[in-house]
């Protein structure tokens, strides 16, 4: 899921060097095409370039994030996990005011936890609520920032017994979350970006596992009634319409 764009490109810092400028154009202008494995390649290229730049090493780190789903095989998968995790964290080293490597490092840390034991995905838990929360501090304009947090709530809400007794065994307690905290998140990340489907879809979630069937039909609706600007967004349309289906048949449908 392509949970952020990175918009931080700006052609006059990379003045000095024309090689870099175009590799980073040129990637892009993949990403734009949804052309990931292509965008990365001209970002690793960049990075042996300027392996330092906060620029190229989140570009590199969100590429990496978003093929995982596309990965060849699991093992590809976290490969590609711990590589988004690695650009991610030489990114906040380097710029430790910079609320999207910040962000970039809560997304790593949460792509991670498909691959680890409980106990790990238990400890990246903190990680992802910690980095998220800095993000939020540093740019409360960051939409995504309080996505990741909604997130964080409503998994770490619905824990299975087994996991919260796991998380009470290791560290003395399960991390304060609720469901109504994942609403407040996303209706944060909504009022700072309305037209970001992501954040109807996910709320709209939230609103189902809470047993609150009129105001998850709300945002169902409002997804279809937004322009699909990728292909994320139309598998959250996809969903609308299932779940309207499903569960809001219309009045003259068959039972």
């Amino acid at each position: 899921m392509r949970w952020f764009a990175l918009t931080f490109f700006c052609i006059s810092a990379f003045a000095a060097d024309p090689q870099l400028a175009t590799l980073l154009q040129q990637g892009d202008a993949e990403v734009s095409q949804h052309n990931l494995r292509a965008a990365l390649a001209h970002f690793q290229a960049a990075e042996k370039i300027e392996p330092n730049s906060i620029d190229v090493l989140l570009r590199i780190a969100q590429q990496e994030s978003d093929l995982i789903a596309n990965a060849k095989s699991p093992a590809e998968a976290q490969q590609l996990a711990r590589s988004s995790l690695d650009h991610a964290q030489r990114a906040v080293a380097l710029a430790q005011q910079n609320a999207k490597a910040h962000l970039s490092l809560a997304i790593a840390y949460g792509r991670l936890t498909d691959f680890e034991n409980n106990r790990t995905k238990i400890e990246y838990s903190r990680y992802v609520k910690a980095e998220a929360e800095k993000a939020a501090a540093l740019d409360p304009h960051e939409d995504y920032a309080y996505h990741v947090l909604g997130v964080w709530n409503c998994r770490v809400a619905n824990l299975s017994r087994l996991m919260k007794f796991m998380a009470r065994v290791i560290y003395g307690g399960v991390p304060e979350a609720s469901n109504e905290e994942a609403v407040r998140n996303f209706q944060k990340a909504i009022e700072l970006a309305p037209q970001r489907i992501l954040h109807h879809q996910q709320l709209a979630n939230v609103y189902t596992i809470m047993g609150k069937r009129d105001l998850a039909q709300k945002e169902w609706e409002t997804i279809l009634a937004l322009p699909a600007l990728n292909a994320e967004d139309e598998k959250a349309q996809v969903e609308a319409k299932a779940a309207l289906a499903t569960s809001f048949p219309s009045p003259g449908a068959q039972h």
